[in-house]
């Protein structure tokens, strides 16, 4: 069974997935669509002992910091297990992340070791601490877990996340989610992004996990494995609707996260499949903050998890009336331990109203919690101050958008817009939008693209 490095951590995500092995050796953990592999919790738990033996054995040290990078599959929770059963912390990276960002992340998190495919092992022997106190502030935090956020508006910053802080996050999730060992989750984003309240909250309550986000593989694992649940992005879901599945009537919950979800792709899989898409709101320092299960509340993310309070605050620090917007701030358990990159404790970060998101959103009369855009991405035109997202959600409401970015040109600076759309949305665009939106909102310009520039693992990017 999984190992603990360290005895002093009185509760961890690894004796939470042990005791799932204990109780239930032979349950699937995992099942490969792709190549039909499984893996039960007694064959995991194996596996991941003799990597972290391996790791140890190789110098790997408690309260180290290890990087992981390999490919979307079985491999891969395997390894991020077996380093934190070695007491190491670990800092997933995608595949995607080009060279010149794998060097930001390398330096960001001070990594000791890095862990590839086929048990290809890197050590930086000169990486230096991430706190100003030679790494104690770190270590005090029984570190877990690192991740950087998507840097769609300015530089990544790194999320350190300690052991109990992750325990919290699971327990504060599946008071909504109740997932159980009759479980199974078609898994389709990628384990690098999303790792902390999605996979180790799955396998810490028993349930089997499907991998596998080729499009191509999406009638097969609907036929063969019908999941309960399916985790994934709006254009997971908009793949899904182009394929020739049938009914869902295996699927109980059906998550949109990573993106905002747009009414329009909510109509489509409704009507496709007799069933709601859920959108949630996920925050790499916060957790799994909402899930809308109300298809009549088709514009919001839907309430916070109950053991979250949220209070939207104005430009004066105090909070705003009922309805108004403001920065949404969030208390509750599981909230980050500490910035990175540089070093900033979770004291230093929260305000009086909890952690402070860079969301702006307003409550309905029945607490749905409504988004109206990043306070970083607010633009200001004439006068008029507005949202990117709010321009977004409308020009992408429109028959053939597939989506679209609003900015303020450099060069001009005026308002533009660039689409996914088909040929014969653009003439006539700014007409079809002037009883839709205030005038000094509807761009000047717009360019039809192939895609849409993107962060290394898939946010927009709007700096």
């Amino acid at each position: 069974m999984l190992a603990l490095a360290d005895r002093s951590i009185a509760v961890s995500i690894l004796h939470l997935i042990r005791r799932q092995a204990e109780q239930r050796p032979d349950s699937l953990a995992f099942i490969a669509a792709d190549t039909n592999e499984r893996l039960t919790y007694a064959e995991l738990c194996e596996r991941v002992d003799v990597v972290a033996r391996w790791l140890k054995e190789r110098g790997c040290g408690t309260h180290e910091r290890c990087g992981l990078l390999v490919p979307e599959g079985i491999e891969f929770p395997v390894y991020a297990l077996a380093i934190l059963s070695a007491g190491l912390c670990v800092a997933p990276i995608g595949l995607f992340v080009p060279p010149s960002e794998l060097d930001f992340l390398v330096n960001g998190a001070q990594l000791h070791w890095l862990l590839g495919a086929e048990r290809q092992l890197v050590r930086f022997p000169f990486a230096g601490s991430v706190d100003p106190a030679n790494d104690e502030l770190f270590r005090a935090t029984k570190p877990a877990y690192i991740r950087f956020t998507s840097g769609t508006t300015g530089t990544r910053k790194g999320v350190l996340l300690g052991h109990t802080t992750i325990v919290e996050r699971l327990t504060a999730a599946d008071e909504v989610l109740k997932v159980t060992p009759s479980d199974r989750i078609w898994f389709r984003l990628p384990m690098a992004d999303h790792f902390v309240v999605s996979v180790l909250l799955y396998l810490s309550r028993g349930a089997t996990l499907i991998l596998g986000q080729e499009d191509l593989a999406i009638v097969d694992v609907m036929a063969k494995f019908n999941p309960t649940i399916i985790y994934g992005s709006p254009e997971s879901y908009r793949a899904l609707i182009a394929t020739e599945v049938g009914e869902l009537n295996s699927v109980r919950l059906a998550i949109s996260t990573t993106a905002s979800l747009s009414g329009k792709l909510q109509n489509l899989f409704s009507a496709r499949f007799d069933r709601p898409l859920n959108p949630a709101l996920g925050i790499i320092e916060v957790g799994l903050l909402t899930l809308n299960r109300r298809p009549d509340k088709a514009n919001s993310v839907g309430p916070a998890m109950p053991s979250y309070e949220l209070t939207l605050v104005g430009t004066d620090g105090s909070p705003v009336s009922p309805g108004e917007v403001g920065e949404l701030h969030v208390k509750g358990p599981g909230l980050l331990d500490a910035y990175l990159n540089p070093w900033r404790s979770r004291s230093e970060i929260l305000s009086n109203y909890g952690y402070p998101t860079g969301d702006m959103a307003y409550l309905d009369g029945e607490q749905f919690l409504i988004l109206a855009g990043r306070n970083k991405n607010r633009l200001e035109v004439d006068g008029l101050s507005f949202f990117c997202e709010e321009v977004e959600s409308v020009i992408d409401a429109i028959p053939g958008v597939k989506e679209s970015r609003v900015f303020l040109d450099n060069k001009t600076r005026s308002l533009a817009a660039e689409l996914v759309a088909d040929e014969f949305v653009i003439p006539g665009l700014a007409e079809r939008l002037t009883d839709r939106l205030d005038r000094r909102k509807i761009p000047l310009t717009f360019k039809r693209v192939t895609s849409l520039p993107r962060t290394p693992n898939g946010k927009l990017l709007r700096r």
